[in-house]
């Protein structure tokens, strides 16, 4: 097997469908070569089944509200490759109405859900991994951020609020895991025609969202799942030396433009 991974073996947090982020990741570091196997919640099997047969790799069903089970998953996943090069991570959980409502109506327990499943689910998830992590000659982490992280955007408020805090959480985890050889970056990228991006704001206004933002790139064309999956790649990949606590923007520099 040839390409930028081969031989690399790791996880996929994540998967919720043929239309996410976290399955086009999946098939993307397939492609490149890796051995890995992904997560999804149960009630997403369905749709994931058939993906995991079509890239011959496989799925594992997590609740990532039980430490329990995220301890027992990584375990599993370490030893059976014997060390884990890389984890990428494309966790994000909203509760239906969330963004419906006003910032300032949410819940504490809507709140801490985004947040939990957002953010402190990377966390938990480094710290059962890292043992087979460290056992990697160049291991990574790799999580995916987006513009509402560092911009407000309409219908988007929890989310937007729980990729900032991805994004500090990326900074703090390359502080403390940089010494064990453990790089920790992230892909910060603009739209893409997920499922979840369409339930959020409507197909229609995602694709108007989409020709906005080609406008404006530098490469006057919208980003698409495969330039996030080749981003994860080098991410993840041993060719990415000493860059960590990163945020790579994927956006044919329409975040580098004025006008």
């Amino acid at each position: 097997m040839s390409g930028l991974l081969a031989g690399r073996r790791g996880v996929v947090l994540g998967v919720s469908g043929r239309n996410s982020v976290g399955f086009h990741a999946a098939r993307g570091l397939c492609a490149e070569g890796a051995e890995l196997t992904f997560t999804h919640r149960a009630a997403r099997r369905a749709d994931v089944e058939p993906l995991a047969a079509e890239l011959a790799c496989p799925a594992v069903e997590l609740d990532f509200h039980d430490e329990c089970a995220v301890e027992r998953t990584l375990d599993a996943v370490g030893r059976r490759y014997e060390r884990l090069d890389f984890l990428v991570h494309t966790l994000v959980h909203v509760p239906d109405g969330v963004l419906e409502k006003p910032v300032t109506e949410l819940s504490a327990a809507e709140f801490a859900t985004v947040m939990e499943i957002g953010v402190r689910s990377l966390l938990v998830a480094c710290r059962y991994a890292l043992p087979w992590l460290v056992r990697s000659p160049s291991p990574r982490v790799v999580t995916l951020l987006s513009p509402g992280s560092e911009r407000a955007l309409g219908h988007y408020h929890a989310v937007g609020i729980a990729k900032g805090a991805l994004a500090a959480a990326v900074r703090y985890l390359a502080l403390e895991l940089g010494p064990a050889g453990v790089l920790c970056n992230a892909v910060n990228f603009s739209i893409v025609a997920t499922d979840a991006a369409e339930r959020v704001i409507g197909a229609d206004l995602t694709e108007k969202t989409r020709g906005a933002l080609a406008r404006r790139a530098f490469t006057r064309r919208a980003t698409d799942y495969a330039d996030v999956a080749n981003a994860l790649a080098y991410l993840a990949s041993p060719l990415c030396t000493n860059v960590t606590g990163e945020a790579l923007n994927v956006d044919g520099g329409f975040s580098r433009g004025y006008l």
